[in-house]
């Protein structure tokens, strides 16, 4: 193995796949300018899908410094084995004695600042804390996207957050510091020791600079906004009603933190409001009986009528399959926001998941909300499809085809 270069800045990623970087302490040997380097517990970066090793640019350093002195005083091999690495303390928040480890700050890519030593150093909490933020009427939680969030307390303070893959909370021991006195005492109790994994959206905002996609509910909003633009545009009708309403609940909706039916309920109960109680019915079905004059809609709800206008208005031969994600919508809602014996909401349950193309076993509502989320996009990218081509049929009636 050639010298490990100084000025060869490691990445937190694998350099060819893009596959996130793990930290590392396992038992690793090389060659480094003809000498046996072993390496016991020094930290390391390695692609958990291919085995692979990189080496942080702090270690390189380490590693580069020994070998020269090894050779220097004519010493065939190093081996390197460090004791209470992880133990150093900094000046920020000292006083609540947080729980954090230097091999984060010093070895993950891109937070050691000389600068402002410490101060990107990642601090690790129990999911837990976001209870309070996200249930108290004093504070804001606001999730950018999937795994990068913001909590405010009016114009007071306000502090970023990332959620890790372990569903750990991330913040900076920095930002941390700049917090009230109250504040801290409560993130301490939440505290917990470092997983040293702070791969999320976080990351990739603040320390790369690459922001992270819209979440899949902001794309399904935007979805639904669309559509209903082209009916307005093309047909004349809304779509949708109650406008204000919906979007003061869209404002405030955000993908669920925590999983049990307290928290997904009122998130469930609210899509439906979005996506089915806002539902135009009288206009749609108007818009159904001028194209299908025997179409019974008498009694019908929001969907059975929604459906028919796929299927009439909109030509899609597979409206029922498009209309499945809002029945499972439906379904989601009944048990999450009703009680039911554990026999109908297992049988609910695997209804659910046979839709959504999930195990019928599977009981995890994170899996069926993510499922069900990319199900809704997928019809309403279907519909948008369909509504367009129709709508230029409808804009453009006498227009010649170019040939």
């Amino acid at each position: 193995m050639k010298n490990l270069k100084f000025d060869e800045v490691q990445d937190y990623f694998d350099p060819l796949t893009r596959q996130p970087l793990q930290m590392w302490f396992g038992s690793h040997h090389m060659i480094v300018d003809d000498l046996i380097v072993h390496l016991d517990g020094v930290p390391l970066l390695r692609n958990e899908n291919t085995g692979d090793v990189y080496f942080p640019t702090k270690t390189k350093a380490i590693i580069n410094y020994f070998v020269k002195k090894a050779k220097d005083d004519g010493i065939p091999g190093v081996s390197l084995a460090p004791k209470d690495l992880g133990k150093k303390r900094y000046s920020y928040a000292s006083k609540f004695d947080f729980l954090y480890s230097q091999i984060d700050y010093e070895y993950i890519p891109g937070l050691i600042r000389p600068w402002d030593d410490g101060f990107l150093t990642p601090v690790f909490f129990n999911l837990s804390l976001l209870n309070k933020y996200s249930q108290h009427p004093d504070y804001d939680l606001d999730l950018f996207s999937e795994t990068y969030g913001s909590i405010r307390r009016g114009d007071e303070w306000s502090i970023n957050f990332g959620i890790n893959k372990n569903n750990k909370v991330i913040m900076w021991l920095g930002d941390i510091h700049e917090l009230p006195e109250n504040e801290k005492h409560y993130l301490r109790s939440e505290n917990v020791e470092s997983d040293h994994d702070i791969h999320s959206e976080f990351y990739d905002a603040q320390i790369d600079v690459v922001w992270s996609d819209p979440s899949k509910q902001s794309t399904l909003f935007h979805l639904r906004r669309d559509l209903k633009e082209i009916a307005t545009k093309a047909w004349g009708f809304d779509l949708y009603s109650l406008d204000g309403e919906v979007t003061k609940v869209i404002e405030n909706l955000h993908r669920p933190i925590f999983w049990e039916d307290k928290h997904v309920g009122p998130v469930i109960e609210a899509f439906n409001r979005v996506f089915v109680e806002s539902l135009n019915n009288v206009a749609i079905k108007a818009d159904v009986a001028k194209l299908s004059p025997v179409a019974d809609l008498k009694g019908k709800g929001s969907l059975k009528v929604f459906g028919s206008w796929l299927e009439h208005r909109l030509q899609m031969k597979n409206h029922a399959e498009v209309m499945s994600s809002f029945y499972v919508l439906y379904d989601f809602r009944l048990i999450t926001c009703h009680l039911y014996s554990d026999e109908s909401r297992a049988e609910i349950l695997r209804k659910i998941n046979n839709r959504l193309g999930i195990e019928e076993e599977n009981f995890d509502y994170e899996r069926i909300y993510d499922s069900l989320v990319a199900a809704l996009v997928s019809s309403y990218r279907n519909m948008i499809s369909a509504a367009k081509k129709d709508s230029m049929e409808v804009i453009h009636p006498d227009e010649p085809s170019v040939t």
